[in-house]
């Protein structure tokens, strides 16, 4: 009878769980949103933590020894792909689990090809992680699973972040890894659907125990209407006719001014690399909205810069309110934002900012102005619509994934905004909260809130798409996470793993080893350290900058680089002009000041040899990718793997952290709390990034 309470928890997420799965079975976890299904999953996997995070209760084996010690027998995907991306790089990512179970090098890159391509891969090897869209991140997490090759492969949502051809390309690379190695499965789904032709035995869990137990066609007819009523979304249910067809657009609308429009708008988070362009779109007041289109295809990069959290590279976004409000949303403050517009993130935890839900639904309100005695019964109205109400004094950070949806989706209703804009708003809900939802957002529209919706679910789209733009046929794609790999780089798997920079995009000295440019800098720059000849300097910072170009740096960027350094020296040098000891001639004196020969002499040699030691820094240093250093360290020096691969990972994390830096500055903006001063902002974020650790 296993069972495990969250720590802070009155009840515990599972109890008396008597279960036994043999090998090579393929098991269906089927449950309501927040049933316990996840928990079960964490205990499987041996992550649930010790008793600072929950108590648990009877025992819980794999394949006889506990999950903990398991590790590297057992795979699991989570809900959140982010938390399972520990590298820089695409290739190097699913390498990672192979190189810590010390997989031969010469079968590493082969697995990793072979996995990734299974996954239905789009872009190359050294496809930076940080730039990959939610699904893309899902399918990556699914590859890196896929290549260790597990005798106990756990999926937790593993298609909820994808668009129909990447759930059908995941459930077919699963099918074929399962008959290929006879791996045990267990799947955590809402619907049946995806997995009904693969799995042979079904789980249902219901209120944090096992309400049914047995072969799939069983338990489907004998129990299919309870399982209905519990939110299961079973084999050909059209959930939309429930609700009906997404309602006519009103006649007055098309003379009606728009809310939004878009015009020539290049999206992205780097004008260097814009992710979609030529986006010409018309939003219509009052009207529900469904953006469609490939994973990978821009639509939350949009949704961004439609909501005012990311600036338009370039055209333009232009708002227009019922006051008469217009402009660009980028350049609103914060409190501006709140009750004009609002926005669900993709990933719901970047919202959450109070210590209990119930706290979370009032921070809008209270920014608006409203009063404690206004606040609380709209607070209560919320909980009830989207069945949070238990969880009312409960941490948002320990709410299920679709507890979490569902919440984001409230705190951003709450504020009444004319304009609402929703990514994925129907990720991980089962059946009664997916059409609780669905009734809020119609309620929403009724009472005239314009609607926009990223989303995958066709069910949602026939239910609230009164317009439908698939992104994909706006505008033209960029250099995105989304361009396919190029057949020719992508050939052979042998040489993978090497090719880091495409040819001829940077610079000679950008394809030297990053050990070899470390060396060549020690190299020249060494002897300059035990000299102050201005001469020698002179000689060499005339090499140095001769050789400029090879490094592939442009001259603009180059010096611009170097504008700290053209403050400096010259800052140091008269340093030395004034306060060198005399000798020869002395032109002026004034106190300790002296200019004189000798002072003049080091002045220009101190000016020139910090040119000469740094510019070369600039040059050979420049863009040095840290996947690229390790392996350099590996293969070069030949350092011990593991502290090589733990200093990768936490390079990878210092970046990671500043990318969840600035998607909470977004989601305060978006809250209306993101006016505080820098310092008060600095502390949230910091306190924020500390919850995320």
């Amino acid at each position: 009878g296993w069972g495990w309470r969250h720590a802070g928890r009155k009840n515990a997420a599972l109890s008396d769980v008597d279960l036994d799965i043999a090998p090579g079975e393929r098991v269906l976890v089927l449950g309501p949103s927040g049933s316990g299904k996840s928990t079960l999953m964490g205990g499987l996997a041996g992550l649930l933590g010790g008793a600072e995070e929950g108590e648990a209760t009877g025992t819980l084996t794999v394949d006889g020894v506990a999950p903990a010690e398991a590790r590297g027998r057992v795979g699991l995907l989570m809900q959140d792909p982010e938390a399972q991306v520990v590298l820089a790089r695409v290739g190097d990512d699913v390498a990672f689990g192979m190189e810590n179970m010390g997989v031969a090098r010469e079968e590493i890159w082969p697995r990793v090809e072979n996995s990734l391509e299974a996954v239905g891969r789009s872009v190359p090897l050294d496809h930076s992680t940080t730039e990959l869209s939610g699904g893309q991140k899902q399918r990556l997490a699914l590859a890196s699973i896929l290549a260790m090759g597990p005798g106990l492969l756990l999926l937790d949502e593993p298609t909820a972040n994808l668009d129909p051809s990447g759930v059908a390309e995941v459930r077919a690379a699963v099918e074929a890894v399962v008959e290929r190695t006879g791996a045990t499965v267990v799947v955590v789904e809402h619907r049946v659907d995806v997995w009904a032709s693969l799995v042979d035995r079904v789980i249902v869990v219901a209120d944090g125990a096992i309400a049914a137990d047995g072969p799939l066609h069983e338990v489907l007819a004998q129990q299919g209407d309870a399982l209905r009523e519990r939110g299961i979304w079973l084999p050909g249910d059209d959930v939309a006719a429930e609700v009906g067809p997404a309602p006519e657009v009103p006649p007055a609308s098309s003379d009606a001014t728009p809310i939004a429009r878009v015009t020539d708008l290049t999206i992205g988070y780097d004008a260097s690399a814009p992710v979609r362009s030529g986006i010409d779109l018309t939003i219509e007041r009052g009207v529900s909205t469904c953006i469609v289109g490939a994973n990978g295809a821009g639509k939350s990069t949009f949704a961004l810069t439609l909501a005012g959290l990311l600036p338009p590279l370039e055209g333009a976004v232009e708002v227009e309110t019922s006051a008469g409000t217009a402009g660009a949303p980028h350049e609103w403050s914060s409190k501006q934002l709140l009750g004009r517009m609002s926005m669900v993130f993709q990933e719901p935890e970047y919202q959450f900012l109070a210590a209990t839900v119930a706290e979370e639904l009032a921070i809008g309100p209270r920014a608006a102005g409203m009063t404690e005695e206004e606040i609380a019964p709209l607070v209560d109205e919320h909980l009830e619509a989207l069945g949070l109400t238990a969880l009312a004094r409960a941490n948002p950070m320990t709410l299920s994934g679709g507890e979490k949806r569902r919440l984001s989706v409230a705190t951003a209703l709450i504020s009444a905004p004319e304009l609402l804009i929703l990514a994925e708003p129907t990720f991980g809900q089962d059946r009664g909260t997916w059409l609780g939802l669905v009734r809020l957002l119609r309620a929403a529209l009724e009472r005239g809130v314009t609607l926009v919706s990223i989303t995958h679910d066709p069910a949602f789209v026939a239910a609230m798409g009164q317009r439908v733009v698939d992104l994909g046929q706006v505008g033209t794609r960029g250099a995105t996470p989304a361009d396919p790999v190029d057949e020719a780089g992508a050939s052979s798997a042998e040489n993978a793993h090497d090719r880091r920079v495409k040819p001829g995009a940077r610079g000679l000295l950008a394809r030297t080893n990053p050990v070899a440019r470390v060396l060549a800098l020690l190299v020249a720059t060494t002897p300059l350290l035990i000299t102050i000849d201005p001469v020698s300097a002179g000689v060499a910072l005339a090499l140095e900058l001769a050789l400029v170009p090879l490094s592939g740096v442009s001259a603009r960027s180059f010096f611009l680089k170097a504008t700290p350094l053209l403050l400096a020296a010259p800052l140091g040098a008269l340093s030395m002009l004034l306060y060198a000891s005399p000798g020869g001639n002395v032109y002026w004196q004034f106190g300790p000041a002296a200019i004189s020969d000798h002072s003049m002499w080091l002045a220009l040699g101190i000016g020139l040899r910090m040119c000469a030691i740094v510019m070369p820094a600039i040059a050979l240093l420049d863009r040095i990718d840290p996947t690229d250093m390790g392996d350099g360290l590996a293969q070069i020096l030949h350092l011990p793997a593991r502290p090589v691969l733990a200093s990768l990972a936490g390079a990878r994390m210092t970046a990671l952290m500043a990318a969840d830096w600035k998607a909470l500055e977004r989601a305060r903006r978006a809250r209306g709390v993101g006016d505080a001063s820098r310092i008060r902002s600095f502390l949230r974020g910091s306190f924020s990034l500390l919850v995320f650790a």
